[in-house]
C-alpha cells in the first residue's frame, strides 16, 4: 500500500492515517486497536533525566526511511540524533569530533521488551528516537540524504 502526504496525515486510497495510527499498524498490524500498548507512543521514562530528548534542533538527514532493529529487554541503546554516525541509527560518537562542531547529543533508549523497534533515520522525528512518519514530509523527501535510496 502506498502512502501519500496530506498535511500532517498520511493517506492511502482507502484510509487517512495520522502518525500514531501508522506506528500502531507498523508495530502490531492492521488489526490492532487503540487499547494496544505501543512503547513507541508512550512517554519515555528517560525523558525526565536526559536533556538529549529536549534538543530543539534536528540532525542531518541520513536516510529517508526508518530502520527496524531487534532490541533486547533492559539494554541501553544510544540513537544518533546528529545524522553523522557511520553506525546508523546508533551513535558512534561522531558528534564529539572537534572538526565538525556538532551540538546535538545521542538519545538514550532502554528497551522495555525484546522485539523489533522502528528507529528514525531522517532525524526529523518529534518522537525521538522512534519514527513518526516525518520522512514522508515534502521537505524531507526533497532534501539530499547521506544514503542514496
Amino acid at each position: 500500500m502506498a502512502l501519500y502526504v496530506k498535511g500532517a496525515s498520511f493517506f492511502s486510497r482507502s484510509r487517512i492515517w495520522n502518525p500514531e495510527q501508522l506506528i500502531r499498524v507498523w508495530c502490531h498490524g492492521k488489526n490492532s486497536n487503540n487499547n494496544t500498548k505501543v512503547p513507541e507512543l508512550e512517554e519515555r521514562p528517560e525523558k525526565q533525566y536526559h536533556s538529549s530528548y529536549h534538543q530543539k534542533e534536528k540532525g542531518k538527514i541520513y536516510d529517508k526511511k526508518p530502520f527496524k532493529f531487534q532490541c533486547q529487554k533492559g539494554k541501553a541503546y544510544f540513537w544518533c540524533s546528529c545524522g553523522h554516525s557511520k553506525r546508523q541509527p546508533f551513535c558512534d560518537k561522531s558528534h564529539a569530533s572537534p572538526y565538525i562542531k556538532i551540538s546535538l547529543r545521542p538519545v538514550r533508549f532502554v528497551a522495555e521488551e525484546t522485539r523489533e523497534y522502528w528507529f528514525c533515520n531522517c532525524k526529523q522525528t518529534n518522537n525521538r528516537p522512534f519514527c513518526d512518519g516525518s520522512h514522508k514530509l515534502p521537505d524531507v523527501q526533497s532534501a539530499t540524504a547521506t544514503v542514496k535510496s
